[in-house]
């Protein structure tokens, strides 16, 4: 999957790649025949018996929603590893007392 990403913002960042074969360093080219195959990526299928090669791979729309999702995904799950998993809150009345912040205060005493 990080491989995935890799590739794809490589082909947002470097649009006018003429050709992807086994010799090309920057690029995969099995990666970018599973990106193919999975409509992540427009590009023209030269693939033969010597070989697996790409002309002018583009990423598409499809590509650039994916990436986006993963990047909204992978900032979600940092945000909710510094969150709490039990939030103590009780409330009378209106008021309450926050336990987790009162031991994390206690804790850094």
């Amino acid at each position: 999957m990080e491989k995935y990403l890799e590739t794809l913002k490589y082909l947002e960042t470097n649009p006018n790649i003429d050709r992807v074969d086994e010799s090309t360093s920057a690029i995969s080219v099995e990666i970018l025949k599973e990106l193919y195959e999975n409509n992540l990526v427009d590009a023209i299928d030269c693939c033969s018996k010597s070989g697996l090669a790409f002309i002018e791979p583009k990423i598409n729309m499809n590509g650039r929603q994916w990436v986006n999702e993963q990047m909204n995904h992978s900032s979600d799950k940092q945000t909710s590893t510094t969150e709490d998993i039990i939030d103590l809150k009780p409330n009378f009345m209106g008021f309450g007392v926050n336990f987790n912040a009162l031991y994390r205060r206690f804790r850094r005493k």
